[in-house]
């Protein structure tokens, strides 16, 4: 179907990409184990997708909370190479 993904189109697994992200990996480890508690609590389909959601979410606004802080040290790192003088670690008086 036209619908279905591309198995072939993702080039990196799971576990690839998130080998540099362990802390991650774990939550997503432990986001699954807990809905196959819920499953297995009897939980509602609706409520079950409803923790589902939030913590998925909660997991991409950490993943972009790293991402952002790794692109700041990118940054600074850069304009430090760059212009040495702009950016002095002094203690202002």
């Amino acid at each position: 179907m036209k619908d279905e993904p591309n198995k072939n189109s993702h080039k990196r697994s799971l576990d690839e990409r998130f080998a540099q992200h362990p802390q991650m990996y774990e939550r997503l480890q432990q986001i699954g184990e807990q809905m196959e508690e819920m499953i297995a609590r009897g939980v509602s389909a609706d409520d079950a997708e409803e923790i589902a959601i939030k913590q998925i979410r909660e997991l991409g606004q950490a993943w972009l909370t790293d991402w952002a802080k790794a692109q700041h040290e990118r940054s600074v790192a850069q304009v430090k190479k760059e212009i040495p003088s702009a950016i002095k670690n002094v203690k202002k008086n």
